[in-house]
């Protein structure tokens, strides 16, 4: 008699538990209003990706754009920050888990979507074959090689740097205000020059994988590490939020009436700055980059919250009347939980929009940019998880039938 069994009602209804235990496990690691906050971060960098000539070319107009880059970035690398642990270096399973878990599977990602953007722009663009492996060579160096579509490659790429030399400084030092104080160094040291020039490829001037703006990527992830530590509760407490709300509106007003002029543009390694016509100095310089993007995030933190509140209504009738904010909040949410995919996909998806002129709309382009690798992302996501489940099942079986 054959032990082997074809699925049936009960194993439908394994299936099912598993996936609602597993739906419930994933949910209590997760905290609702950061998905948002990212999703908020990953729509302002698509947004900063599309800027219309007139807003990038035009004084009077880019504040909007210079506004966005003052907390888009940091504002992710600080939320990294948040769940970065320490780990025993001398225990070489746990560094090698560190490794596996953190770092093996964004290095993957990276060169799958690297390779596949190449191929793609290869033939968007109808390159040459020499062209292409070119292209390939500055997938390995990285930094300011990198263009056309993967020039925002650079997060990833500072992203590994940075959760690798933050763990490894919380692991040595675990006194906290140490490490707040090797932050604002990196800060310090980071915008003491607008660009590295000892590294040069290709007449580029750039490090290897960016690993000078990794720097500063540390030094948010620092700061991210230690205000989650000490103030996790307090982030979206209203008398964080206002104060932060408050000073962010007075900057961005201070910027659109153009008495202010403050540049942070993490990737080409640029800041800047002055205020009626005063230049900053270096150590006013600092502070505005180590400040101004921790209160741009509070303000963010403060938004996705009170975005966040309505999914907890219970009663028929707040569900009802909340269902716009309750669906922009699950958009959002869903969003942050997959900027990796989005960040890689979104430039190339703006391109063909921009050469197949389908719509000239600055919002729908960036709706549909961030919506097809969104989509894209969630599908695959279904599939390894329908994948694991039933995995799990054959498992289950063979122990049955043993």
């Amino acid at each position: 008699m054959n032990k082997q069994r074809s699925l049936s009602a009960n194993d439908g209804d394994y299936l099912n538990q598993t996936a609602n235990q597993q739906n419930v496990d994933h949910k209590r690691k997760r905290i609702v209003w950061l998905d948002i906050a990212k999703g908020i971060g990953m729509i302002a960098v698509v947004c900063g990706h599309n800027m219309p000539d007139y807003v990038l070319h035009v004084r009077a107009n880019r504040y909007w754009y210079d506004f966005l880059y003052w907390w888009h970035m940091p504002l992710l690398f600080l939320i990294s920050g948040f769940f970065l642990k320490s780990i025993n270096i001398t225990d070489i399973q746990k560094v090698v888990a560190f490794f596996k878990k953190r770092v093996i599977p964004i290095l993957r990602s990276y060169f799958i979507a690297g390779f596949f953007l190449i191929i793609a722009y290869k033939f968007i663009h109808n390159k040459s074959i020499t062209y292409s492996l070119t292209y390939v060579i500055d997938l390995f160096y990285g930094g300011k090689t990198l263009r056309h579509y993967t020039t925002i490659f650079w997060y990833p790429e500072t992203y590994i740097l940075g959760i690798i030399g933050t763990t490894l400084i919380i692991s040595v030092i675990r006194y906290k205000p140490l490490q707040l104080i090797i932050a604002a160094y990196f800060i310090y040291w980071t915008t003491s020059y607008t660009q590295l020039t000892t590294f040069k490829l290709f007449s580029v001037v750039t490090a290897p994988w960016d690993m000078d703006v990794a720097v500063l990527v540390m030094a948010y992830m620092l700061i991210g590490y230690n205000i989650f530590y000490f103030g996790q509760h307090y982030l979206t407490k209203w008398y964080v939020f206002l104060p932060s709300l408050a000073v962010v509106g007075w900057l961005f007003v201070q910027l659109k009436t153009q008495k202010l002029a403050f540049g942070l543009f993490m990737r080409s390694h640029q800041f800047s700055g002055y205020y009626q016509n005063v230049p900053f100095t270096h150590i006013q310089l600092a502070l505005m980059v180590g400040v101004v993007p921790l209160l741009c995030s509070f303000v963010v933190f403060g938004l996705s919250r009170w975005l966040a509140y309505p999914l907890g209504f219970t009663q028929l009738f707040a569900r009802i009347i909340s269902s716009p904010v309750r669906f922009i909040a699950k958009l959002l949410s869903v969003t942050g939980k997959h900027t990796l995919i989005i960040m890689y996909l979104h430039k190339m998806v703006l391109d063909i929009l921009n050469r197949s002129q389908l719509t000239g709309s600055f919002w729908v382009q960036v709706l549909v940019a961030t919506a097809v690798p969104l989509i894209i992302g969630v599908v695959f996501k279904q599939f390894k998880t329908g994948q694991w489940q039933l995995n799990r099942l054959k498992i289950k079986q063979r122990g049955n039938n043993q």
